[in-house]
């Protein structure tokens, strides 16, 4: 299996990145990868001890699934990719719970890390909330709750979250690198305010698909005035808690390029900030985040023991829904992507199946349809989680079909 898989390696990844035991190899392919990144960084954590259960281990359901293939694969993936240290990932399955979870290489699975863009379903879910409890319309101008003055008089929620608000650019250009939202010692409501009142990049909304870190930055300072409460506040409030993620908050490292490696599993290492990264900020481990996916799996319902509405199911729908209009082009950058929700790309190889990628080399899959989730998470780039993804996760598939059939 890892000769098979050295091999499958070598021809994926030309083009990609240097592989030992390679006869070709190329230049490294940056941090792009096929979701690219909307930035880094963010708010003061929320985390603390990782008290979080392996529930696999006591999960009855997980005995009918056999993984050894996946193992097989990770661990030859570790070996023969030099700048992945380690791995971590869970599996989980609508009704049944996390069925998997294993931590390789150097990392054991209740590694905490950041996971870059991997944060957008994250972030949108906690602001819906917001939407649910009717203190937000999805298709509502912003300017109508937050009292800026008359800017950006047409934009909403739904097209801040979907890249459709036509406010700033992709996170490589210049007009959105220079952002506040880069910058660790402002504040989330001083920077969203300033986005809002400086149109001079703007084009109007729903004419161009913009990934910017911006947009949410601007989409959090709504939600904060709406609420009364600190993005950190909220996120504790409306995701931490009634999920159980005690290892999940968010952290402010700057217009990175590549991953910070004084991070190192602990989010004590970066100084807090009261300006979030909204779409690329967060650190989880992949326990943290497979109950989130069993969230979306379970039409918003969060827990086990204690289960709890923390999105309604049409805000759960509308999140997968194809919100990009017909005629807009989809980025460059990205040119396998068919259309984005909110948080959720979709793909040419299957557009039922759903991702949120990060620069970081995170990987979020949700596949409604056949009822499974997956998060894999590495600390490396974009390129290198896509180059992941494309092995592991068709295992991982596989292996969950395959239990349907026994």
């Amino acid at each position: 299996m890892t000769r098979y898989l050295v091999g499958f390696l070598c021809v994926y990844a030309l083009g990609v990145m240097p592989l030992v035991g390679c006869s070709e190899t190329t230049g490294d392919g940056g941090s792009g990868g096929a979701a690219g990144d909307g930035g880094s960084g963010g708010a003061g954590g929320v985390g603390g001890a990782n008290s979080a259960p392996l529930d696999y281990e006591t999960n009855p359901n997980s005995l009918k699934y056999d993984f050894s293939e996946v193992d097989s694969a990770a661990e030859g993936f570790v070996s023969a990719v030099p700048s992945v240290l380690g791995l971590t990932l869970a599996v989980v399955r609508k009704d049944e719970g996390q069925i998997y979870e294993k931590g390789y290489g150097d990392f054991g699975r209740d590694r905490i890390s950041l996971i870059a863009s991997t944060t957008k379903v994250l972030s949108v879910g906690v602001i819906l909330t917001l939407v649910d409890d009717g203190l937000l319309g999805l298709n509502r101008p912003v300017a109508e709750y937050v009292g800026w003055g008359d800017y950006h008089p047409t934009v909403t929620i739904e097209q801040l979250l979907s890249m459709m608000s036509g406010i700033g650019m992709f996170v490589s250009d210049e007009a959105d690198q220079g952002s506040c939202s880069f910058d660790a010692a402002t504040t989330t409501n001083a920077c969203a305010r300033e986005i809002f009142q400086d149109e001079s990049k703007s084009i109007p909304p729903g004419e161009e698909f913009r990934y910017s870190e911006s947009a949410w930055t601007l989409a959090a300072g709504v939600a904060e005035v709406v609420s009364g409460k600190p993005w950190a506040e909220l996120v504790e409030e409306r995701l931490v808690t009634p999920c159980g993620l005690p290892n999940t908050g968010y952290a402010n490292v700057g217009a990175y390029t590549s991953y910070p490696d004084e991070f190192d599993g602990d989010p004590a290492n970066i100084a807090p900030s009261e300006n979030p990264q909204i779409g690329g900020g967060a650190y989880t481990t992949v326990n943290d985040y497979s109950k989130v996916l069993l969230m979306h799996l379970n039409s918003g319902v969060c827990g086990e023991a204690r289960p709890e509405r923390v999105l309604s199911s049409n805000m759960v729908e509308r999140m997968q829904e194809d919100l990009v209009p017909e005629g807009v082009a989809m980025p460059s950058w990205s040119p396998s992507a068919v259309n984005y929700g909110m948080g959720w790309w979709k793909y040419q190889s299957d557009p039922r199946q759903l991702e949120d990628g990060g620069a970081f080399g995170a990987r979020a899959v949700l596949h409604p349809e056949e009822g499974w989730g997956a998060i894999l998470i590495i600390e490396a780039t974009g390129a290198t989680g896509s180059l992941m993804k494309g092995v592991l996760v068709p295992l991982i598939r596989e292996a969950v079909l395959a239990a349907d059939q026994t």
